[in-house]
């Protein structure tokens, strides 16, 4: 049995635009008992309309509570799935960085005839793979020669991709040639993240050619079957 002053108090509240759902919450009766006191009221627009516009407040925030609810289980699927990536792959082995530099270097690697053993790509991580890769073949990091080719937009951020690249790698200043600057388009996407962008990064071995004819003639097996 309720009291009839919370009976006053519903309607009142009804009356000044509160939904039958928060009143319900407010003095914890059932829907029921809400809809049977405030059967005989008579809405005002101002009212009515503040009713609808919690409402459409209120599916608004559902809405962005399940999209975060997705998002983070989202998050979660993929941390779990690339976990069970490293997982599959193990620890690799000395024969594991070989193979995958050969096929690293089979597609970004230099292979003309008489030419220099270069790699050029834009991906730091691939390029530090890359040097682990080296190290396998007894190549010294002071034997390396690196050329930063850059978009001529990102010009005046020369200074600070460079140094990206010294400091990520762990290299002297000594061992850059020359920045070549280069006219292409860019996407929208870039123009936006400066932050990311690294340019491209030439890296040769100082008399590398014997090394060169090594690395192609196991190349050449690969591709033989």
């Amino acid at each position: 049995m309720y009291y009839s002053h919370v009976k006053e108090a519903v309607q009142k509240i009804r009356q000044n635009g509160t939904s039958l759902s928060d009143i319900v919450k407010k003095f914890g009766i059932t829907k029921s008992t809400a809809s049977f006191w405030c059967k005989d009221i008579v809405l005002l627009e101002y009212a009515i309309q503040k009713i609808k516009t919690h409402g459409k407040e209120k599916s608004v925030k559902g809405l962005l509570r399940y999209s975060e609810f997705k998002r983070k289980e989202r998050i979660n699927r993929n941390i779990f799935q690339r976990q069970e990536g490293v997982e599959i792959l193990g620890k690799l082995s000395k024969r594991d960085i070989l193979m995958i530099g050969l096929g690293l270097y089979w597609g970004e690697g230099y292979k003309y005839e008489n030419g220099e053993l270069g790699f050029t790509n834009s991906n730091p991580e691939m390029i530090r793979f890359y040097f682990k890769w080296l190290e396998l073949w007894n190549v010294k990091k002071d034997s390396l020669i690196f050329r930063l080719t850059i978009n001529e937009f990102f010009k005046r951020e020369e200074k600070a991709i460079k140094s990206f690249w010294l400091n990520f790698l762990d290299v002297k200043k000594e061992q850059f040639s020359k920045t070549t600057f280069i006219k292409t388009n860019l996407k929208k996407a870039s123009f936006k993240n400066k932050q990311k962008y690294k340019g491209i990064l030439r890296v040769k071995v100082r008399r590398g050619t014997h090394l060169r004819n090594k690395i192609l003639g196991a190349i050449e097996n690969i591709a033989a079957g």
